[in-house]
């Protein structure tokens, strides 16, 4: 299962999703994720921070000043790949999903690659030694609510808070495009070139949602559902929670708004496989954390093939978790537009 649970266990939900995802979690006529196969291993190039006193106020109104610049910065492997794009080294520790089970980039690192970050620790708990040993300024963070940092257990984050002040960036309830504003404003603040990386990246991300929309009006009966699974279950994704669903729906996708998504802290309703046909969705949105679509197509249980999506093959990646940064997304809504546009919404007839 691949879930994101506003609450106290998240945590510990996140860990067995990592290790739970093995169903409608690939891309059709690719077997990476369109964010890594969009990207490049060669390395972005550092920026240089600007001199002086520095501050930063996060999405929970708190401020951080320093005497001047952190030079070195911690992320969560999300934060970590928007950072990357605007040439911000993030040499302080990088903690969530690196790479996927089959050895492919996540696609929560963008277009980067995992040999450009160093690992303090998975989805769920930090390594708080290693991370210390990094002796970060700053220890950037997404946020899933008011108080959980994803990838930062609870648990563990009086321990982090001690070695390096904390930034949070707000992502859920809102369109992605906040969160892509935020991380380019503190990517800004640390002396990328507004001008330069920052701007071209929005551009290509601001024509590919034009882009988008135009396939989206040229299909509005178009049904879609953004789903995940374990063996025994499957996931439809409640789009309002998501911010790049939300902003999905913004830009014309019909996507499916499942009424009964009581657990998961709103972001899921949760169906047997034997469900599977409850939506007549022309288009699957699999979640990209289960490897490549071979080992993916594989698992996914036979009463659930039958789904007419499913049985001509209209599925593409969703990477549920994904870099915050504007080159990605613009690769992302490129691939979620050629699929679109090659869908029949009269699969279903």
């Amino acid at each position: 299962m691949t879930s994101l649970r506003p609450n106290r266990r998240l945590a510990a939900a996140l860990l067995a999703a990592a290790l739970a995802v093995t169903a409608l979690s690939s891309c059709s006529g690719s077997d990476a994720p369109p964010s890594a196969a969009a990207g490049s291993n060669e390395s972005k190039g550092s920026v240089t921070a600007p001199a002086g006193a520095w501050t930063f106020t996060d999405d929970r109104g708190e401020e951080v000043s320093l005497d001047e610049a952190p030079k070195v910065i911690a992320a969560d492997a999300a934060t970590a790949g928007g950072l990357w794009e605007y040439g911000i080294d993030v040499t302080g520790g990088v903690f969530g999903q690196l790479e996927l089970a089959d050895g492919t980039p996540s696609p929560a690192i963008g277009l980067a690659s995992p040999d450009d970050f160093d690992s303090v620790g998975d989805a769920t708990q930090i390594n708080i030694e290693a991370l210390a040993a990094k002796k970060p300024d700053v220890i950037v963070g997404a946020m899933w609510d008011d108080q959980q940092f994803y990838g930062i257990d609870p648990e563990q984050l009086d321990e982090v808070e001690q070695i390096a002040p904390v930034i949070g960036i707000r992502v859920d309830d809102r369109p992605v495009t906040e969160p892509l504003a935020r991380v380019a404003e503190l990517a800004e603040s640390l002396g990328a070139d507004p001008d330069g990386e920052i701007a071209d990246a929005k551009a290509a991300f601001e024509d590919a949602s034009k882009a988008f929309t135009k396939a989206n009006e040229a299909k509005p009966d178009l049904l879609v559902a953004a789903v995940s699974g374990s063996p025994n279950e499957m996931y439809v994704a409640y789009p309002p929670k998501w911010p790049d669903l939300s902003y999905y729906q913004e830009l014309g996708m019909n996507l499916v708004e499942p009424k009964d998504h009581p657990t998961a802290g709103g972001f899921w309703e949760t169906l047997s496989w034997e469900q599977a046909g409850k939506y007549p969705v022309d288009l699957v949105m699999a979640d990209g954390r289960g490897g490549s679509l071979a080992s993916i197509k594989e698992q996914i249980p036979a009463v659930a093939l039958s789904m007419p999506a499913l049985a001509a093959d209209q599925i593409v990646i969703w990477p549920a978790v994904h870099a915050y940064g504007y080159g990605n997304f613009a690769a992302i809504l490129g691939n979620l537009t050629k699929a679109v546009d090659a869908a029949d919404p009269d699969v279903n007839s």
